[in-house]
């Protein structure tokens, strides 16, 4: 059994960086297969429960005030600018929809970041949260094997 710090430490990092934080400090530190995936995985659900709570009500303060601002005929002449990545959500998003965002996102995307996409164009809640309990648990576990593999 691994010390109580150390398992804090995993599982904080994993709420936050998951494929490059958590699981990876969880080998390092000599968790088994089975602590670094149960470790690793409640870190990133817990993360994800929080981020998209947060992402939610920020989308929704936003939406608030920029509605207020419309009534008040307050308005920005700025020019959307499409970066490479904002390209390559947009991209993912049009082509694999919320599977392709969810799948991608402990990988490439950090969970706040992925959480908050996700929010941002689909509105299910619900069917958010357990698409990247899922894509957090098979990252957790395709990465943890490789433990076993080498």
């Amino acid at each position: 059994m691994e010390s109580w710090w150390e398992i804090i430490s995993v599982f904080l990092l994993s709420t936050v960086k998951f494929v490059l934080g958590g699981v990876p400090l969880a080998l390092t530190l000599g968790f088994s297969f089975f602590e670094a995936v149960v470790v690793t995985s409640l870190g990133g659900f817990t993360g994800v429960l929080i981020f998209v709570t947060v992402s939610d009500f920020l989308l929704k303060k936003y939406r608030h005030l920029k509605h207020k601002q419309e009534d008040g005929k307050v308005k920005s002449d700025k020019k959307k600018i499409f970066t490479r990545k904002n390209r390559l959500i947009i991209t993912v998003k049009q082509r694999f929809g919320l599977l392709g965002i969810e799948g991608l996102t402990p990988f490439l995307f950090s969970i706040p970041i992925g959480c908050f996409i996700a929010t941002r164009y689909f509105k299910d809640k619900q069917k958010i949260i357990i698409y990247m309990f899922a894509s957090v648990l098979l990252w957790s576990i395709s990465i943890s094997s490789f433990k076993l593999l080498f």
